[in-house]
């Protein structure tokens, strides 16, 4: 079952995002089956095109974006509350919901 998971940072956060870059970045790998689409929700003038995943572009990240392929929603809880973002304290919100995709359509073959 597909989940969307949208977390947004508390501000100032950009500091404790790079401390904790390497953690979350090691702990998704074990989820990286099961990630079906995800990303960084960046402030307002970051040149995407050109960003570098690391601790100098890490600091335009101000939340992301997650969708999820998990057997139900304690999974999905438990991998947001295992995050060594969350853990760490950075976030101020999520949001963790089940999740229809309608685009691009789902054809089965």
């Amino acid at each position: 079952m597909l989940f969307a998971i949208a977390r947004r940072d508390k501000p100032g956060m950009a500091e404790k995002r790079v401390e904790l870059l390497g953690a979350h970045a090691e702990y998704q790998k074990g989820f990286m089956d099961r990630i079906t689409f995800g990303g960084g929700l960046v402030a307002d003038g970051t040149d995407v095109e050109n960003f570098v995943y690391g601790p100098d572009g890490i600091r335009e990240v101000t939340g992301n974006i997650l969708i999820l392929d998990v057997p139900n929603r304690a999974d999905a809880e438990a991998f947001h509350a295992n995050d060594p973002y969350t853990l760490g304290g950075i976030f101020e919100l999520a949001i963790i919901e089940p999740f229809l995709q309608r685009v691009p359509p789902i054809t089965s073959e």
